[in-house]
């Protein structure tokens, strides 16, 4: 009997090898997938922080864990991020800091830290911004757009800039009202227009220059309107990932660890790749006949100290949180107070 059933097993194996078929293969796990959405739109140079992001997600988790970019500011408003995050809409908002400040009061003075991302994850700053963020259902993962301190942002202008006295006067477009106190403490006046309007406002003699940061003359197709780059840098990160907090506990912990690691090797790598960015971004605009401005050592200084101390009052004014925020973003030593 034994006999029988083993030469009919033999023969029903090899029958089923010969038909064709194959043990079924276990079906692969799917993918954890997470939604994100950024405040500039997706093309380089602005989008290369958020793809890198994404990129190191993907290769950490090796494939267990993935973020699908839904788009720019045409997917969901800049100023409505955050709030799109909070609610669940998107998992992820990369959104700057000025936007975020209705969810984390005084969060925006985050943007004038005067030191590295890797410093403020040292000294305390990251943490203390997580437990602002945590109040209204936010998890901050990290800075989304790093570079060094106080070289993010700057001024461009219709006309030709050569001494602080030949900015006043000036109208200056700054979506959210943007370092306002800045603009007003040079004797400019603060325009609050959007991103996707500087081009028109420039064009249509609305405004005499902008700010924005430094690789957005290209994000917004900003050269042909465009006479001159004030090579006079302030403001250090000014972006973040919000992550939906009620996601971010739903996540098993190695997938949060995940997020974690690629949000710190983004700050790291990409604080090395803005320095790379502006230098082509300069290049390009350079090429393209926009003049790129140097103030003297004196008036560098003067420039400088006027965007610390007036943004420094103006964020004391946001919320009581800001004093305590100061200490860890403002460095008595810094170089540029020199």
């Amino acid at each position: 009997m034994k006999k029988t059933l083993m030469v009919l097993t033999i023969v029903v194996a090899t029958t089923l090898v010969f038909a064709g078929y194959t043990k079924p293969a276990l079906a692969q796990k799917k993918p954890v997938e997470l939604t994100l959405v950024m405040f500039l739109p997706d093309i380089p140079p602005g989008n290369f922080w958020t793809h890198m992001f994404m990129d190191k997600v993907k290769a950490i988790s090796k494939g267990e864990l993935v973020i699908k970019l839904l788009g720019g500011p045409e997917a969901i408003p800049g100023p409505d991020a955050p709030a799109a995050a909070q609610r669940g809409s998107v998992d992820i908002a990369n959104s700057i800091f000025i936007f975020a400040n209705a969810l984390a009061p005084g969060m925006d003075a985050f943007a004038r830290a005067e030191y590295s991302p890797a410093e403020l994850r040292k000294n305390g700053g990251l943490e203390f911004i997580q437990k602002l963020f945590a109040k209204s259902g936010i998890y901050f993962l990290g800075q989304s757009s790093p570079s060094d301190p106080q070289v993010q942002t700057c001024f461009y202008f219709k006309k030709v800039i050569s001494k602080i006295d030949d900015i006043k006067g000036l109208k200056i477009a700054a979506t959210g009202g943007s370092n306002r106190a800045h603009i007003e403490g040079l004797g400019a006046i603060c325009m609050p227009i959007g991103f996707p309007e500087y081009f028109t406002a420039m064009e249509r003699g609305v405004v005499d220059g902008y700010n924005v940061g430094i690789p957005g003359i290209q994000d917004f197709g900003l050269t042909p309107v465009t006479g001159c780059m004030l090579d006079e840098l302030f403001s250090s990160n000014g972006g973040g990932w919000l992550v939906n907090m009620k996601k971010w506990e739903s996540l098993p912990q190695n997938l949060k660890d995940v997020l974690t690691q690629a949000a710190i090797e983004t700050e790291i790598d990409g604080c090395r790749e803005w320095n790379n960015i502006v230098a082509k971004v300069k290049k390009d605009i350079s090429a393209a006949g926009v003049k790129i401005v140097k103030f003297s050592h004196e008036e560098s200084v003067k420039f400088y100290r006027n965007f610390r101390d007036k943004m420094g009052a103006a964020d004391l004014k946001l919320s009581p949180s800001v004093a305590e925020l100061q200490k860890f973003t403002l460095n008595p030593n810094f170089s540029r107070l020199k």
